[in-house]
């Protein structure tokens, strides 16, 4: 008699134990269960030369244990103010999606994430949905361009830098006045001949040559706008 009941304790306890498993699993169990983390966000820089909108590539890094189905929604924003999201998912594009960024938006850096990232098992017993803090960046830049004028007399000769960046507000290109180095080829190489700040979007400054030598105009990219070359000159 007294197998008979260890026999039937056995089997009860074992049957507790099943049933115990057909029961959801909790939040805590949850978190030791499935693991995700974005790594990383990016996407390429945009310039603007026209009032149309651009496309973007927004690519995304990830790595996780048992979350077999994903959604992530990373927050597009400038200066704080959200302009659009990038969505990832097993559903539809896992790495790489596209984002549309509009002149009315504003030129300047742009940060992706954080990101709404919501995580599942197959059997949808290890659910979770959480903010994922890791960012990315990139830059809406106005278009910029340059040329250089260049007049000789006698042993001197005169360069006339001016430069143009694209104003959304005046649906056109208009007077742009960035710091830019006056340049004259010296061998396979360009020296620094003068730097100069443009004021109307034109600045001119003159030097002695007695012979022929090229020159040209060039200045860096900012966060809003392009940087840009002129064609090279000889005189």
């Amino acid at each position: 008699m007294k197998r008979i009941r260890a026999i039937a304790a056995s089997i009860l306890a074992s049957g507790a134990l099943i049933l115990g498993g057909l029961v959801p699993v909790g939040t805590a169990s949850a978190d030791t269960y499935v693991s995700y983390d974005v790594t990383r966000l990016s996407a390429g820089n945009v310039v603007m030369s026209d009032y149309e909108c651009k496309n973007t590539d927004v690519r995304m890094t990830h790595r996780g244990t048992n979350a077999d189905e994903w959604s992530v929604m990373a927050e597009v924003s400038r200066n704080g103010a959200v302009k659009s999201h990038a969505d990832f998912g097993t559903d539809g594009d896992r790495s790489k999606t596209r984002v549309q960024v509009c002149i009315y938006s504003g030129f300047g850096k742009y940060t992706i994430g954080p990101s709404r990232v919501s995580v599942n098992t197959y059997d949808f017993s290890g659910y979770k949905s959480f903010t994922d803090y890791t960012r990315g960046s990139f830059y809406v830049r106005a278009k910029a361009r340059t040329q250089l004028g260049a007049a000789r007399h006698g042993r001197s000769v005169r360069l006339t830098a001016r430069a143009q960046r694209y104003n959304p507000d005046k649906f056109g290109y208009t007077a742009y006045n960035p710091t830019a180095r006056l340049q004259v080829k010296s061998g396979r190489h360009w020296k620094n001949l003068r730097t100069v700040r443009l004021h109307g979007g034109r600045a001119a400054v003159t030097v002695k040559s007695k012979a022929k030598r090229t020159y040209r105009v060039t200045f860096g990219q900012v966060s809003w706008a392009t940087g840009a070359t002129s064609r090279s000159v000889r005189r």
